[in-house]
């Protein structure tokens, strides 16, 4: 009770205060009365004041938030398009460097969009979408030989690789007597019957040398990477580096090779 009492003595002194200060207010005139109440004054209206500057700020903030977020879209709308036109330029680049090799006789030339890439180690095949290709149609980049297709199915072909350990390349180095067969490691490509007298150097270029029929003549298949005579043996070991990096590119050429009529 003695509590109830207070509250509510505090609340009467609180109320006449304002009402004195208010009917104060209406009656003052003149400077000095208007000097004495304005700290007063601007008491009562700091929380008002507070509760504007509080709301402009957030309104502010959002504003601010809205604006970088549209900022944020439009720098990644800009992004994705610029990395759609570098990739349309490589692609044109890598389509002008295949019409450049299309020259070989007794061949029909057409590009093929790289649509897969198989991870085994061991074969490293590729998924080609293409039409009116055949099986053992020979797969080039604008670098060298790539490999040759497996199978075909509805508009795709499937590419052996010189990587595929079952794919065996007629080699030759141009302006020796060189025949040598490039073959799939994996990871590498190694190089067998090469004679001990005949051995080339690291750099060397090797290039398909046209025997059997099944690769045209004169592409490049690997660079000589390292050369290791052993003792006793007629044979050098020698491992090569591919000389097409299909791995990054997304357009090839398929050579059909073309059959003359009866």
């Amino acid at each position: 009770m003695p509590l109830s009492r207070r509250r509510y003595r505090l609340w009467l002194f609180g109320a006449a205060l304002l009402s004195g200060l208010y009917i104060f207010s209406q009656l003052a005139t003149g400077s000095t009365s208007m000097l004495l109440m304005s700290p007063v004054l601007e008491a009562l209206h700091a929380p008002a004041n507070w509760w504007q500057s509080a709301t402009l700020w957030l309104s502010d903030r959002q504003q601010l938030q809205s604006d970088y977020t549209d900022y944020r879209k439009k720098v990644e709308q800009q992004s994705v398009l610029i990395q759609e036109a570098n990739s349309l330029r490589e692609e044109n680049r890598q389509l002008r460097n295949i019409l450049d090799i299309a020259g070989m006789p007794g061949y029909r030339w057409h590009a093929a969009k790289v649509r897969g890439r198989s991870p085994e180690s061991l074969s490293r095949r590729l998924v080609l979408q293409v039409d009116g290709v055949s099986q053992d149609d020979v797969i080039v980049s604008s670098e060298g030989l790539v490999g040759v297709i497996d199978s075909t199915m509805q508009n795709h072909a499937t590419v052996r690789t010189i990587f595929d350990a079952s794919l065996s390349v007629p080699v030759t180095i141009p302006g020796t007597s060189l025949a040598a067969l490039a073959r799939g490691q994996g990871n590498s490509i190694a190089i067998d019957f090469i004679p001990v007298q005949l051995a080339p150097r690291p750099g060397q270029m090797l290039f398909t040398s046209g025997a059997g029929g099944l690769f045209p003549p004169g592409i490049a298949v690997a660079r000589i990477a390292e050369v290791m005579p052993i003792a006793g043996r007629l044979f050098v070991e020698t491992l090569a580096e591919p000389a097409a990096h299909w791995q990054r590119d997304n357009w090839l050429a398929v050579a059909s090779q073309l059959h003359a009529g009866p």
